[in-house]
């Protein structure tokens, strides 16, 4: 079935799982999707086999919030990743995809197509498939650990979502562990996580969206405007793109300390990821793949929210003009 998680791979995995009195802190990419979860549950469900305590730590925001439920404890956010005495493993998030403090961790397991070179690490798996799902997959395949149903259904899940049900940008890797997860999932959760609930805050935002909304061609750009807090963006990015004629869409809100970006892309030309990159990637870090991407900018580069109505206003403005101009000037360049 696979070839990647060889004997002498697994051997140097399960000889780091294997340590007494040790504990695994793992870390997943900011503002994680589906697929950085689903992998790092897997990562934990797999330590816990060998008798190794486990914990998942996170970045930013879980857009989903069906996912946040499903998860429940398992997950926790956490302001930065640190330094720790742990074992610390990073799953769907490379150490040279960080800024500022450096880091080692003993293991690192995730899927790129750009260069590895420089990544150092004890023990590393790191591969071209679509997803870090797949990966997982086969790890817990050959390891022999127990698969529970909610385990499987995010898997599939995430490799459902990454590669829209195995339509566009899977590997045969991708294709074979979906082949030998689904016979696990369970049909009803999948269902929800697929189809959430909308609460009456998406309807809200939805309208602020469609009365900001600026389109060029087959592609839109708008604004929430200022929220409590951003979960609502990919949803209603979704719907701008059922407006006709639209392809793609850009939908940004602003909180406290963040503006929280969300791009969403029918067109199979395009790279959402490497396009926000171009337009946002000197002020923060940006996360997602070729269909969806977000990213988190500090406020402070454009100013504080003020308590008045006015200067509200005139910050918005001044936010949605220059990220206006940056997404749309990519989008003609591309």
């Amino acid at each position: 079935m696979f070839k990647s998680f060889t004997f002498w791979k697994q051997r140097a995995f399960k000889k780091i799982l294997s340590q007494q009195n040790q504990r695994l802190t793992i870390y997943t990419k900011d503002n994680p999707d589906s697929d950085s979860l689903a992998s790092s549950l897997a990562l934990k469900r797999i330590a816990e086999h060998y008798n190794m305590d486990a914990h998942i730590y996170f970045t930013g925001l879980i857009q989903n919030k069906t996912l946040i439920n499903v998860l429940g404890d398992d997950v926790m956010n956490t302001p930065a990743i640190a330094q720790s005495q742990n074992i610390i493993a990073f799953v769907d998030l490379l150490p040279t995809e960080l800024t500022g403090e450096k880091f080692t961790p003993t293991v690192v397991i995730g899927h790129t197509l750009g260069k590895t070179e420089g990544i150092r690490s004890e023990y590393r798996d790191i591969r071209t498939t679509e997803t870090t799902s797949s990966i997982m997959i086969e790890y817990l395949k050959k390891l022999g650990v127990a698969i529970d149903k909610r385990l499987a259904t995010l898997l599939l899940y995430a490799i459902r979502v990454k590669t829209r049900t195995l339509v566009t940008n899977f590997t045969l890797e991708d294709v074979e562990a979906y082949w030998f997860i689904h016979k696990y999932m369970d049909t009803e959760l999948l269902n929800s996580l697929e189809h959430p609930s909308v609460k009456l805050e998406t309807f809200e935002d939805l309208a602020h969206a469609i009365g900001n909304k600026e389109i060029k061609g087959t592609s839109l750009f708008t604004t929430v405007g200022f929220v409590k807090e951003a979960g609502t963006i990919p949803k209603v990015c979704k719907y701008m793109l059922d407006i006709e004629g639209v392809s793609t869409a850009l939908v940004f809100a602003v909180d406290a300390t963040k503006i929280h970006i969300y791009a969403e892309t029918e067109n199979m030309e395009l790279n959402m990821k490497n396009l926000l990159k171009k337009a946002f990637g000197d002020w923060s870090e940006v996360t997602g793949g070729p269909f969806n991407a977000s990213t988190s900018i500090p406020l402070g580069v454009f100013g504080i929210v003020a308590d008045d109505e006015k200067s509200k206003q005139v910050l918005l403005k001044s936010i949605c003009d220059s990220v206006s101009a940056r997404y749309f000037y990519v989008l003609e360049v591309e």
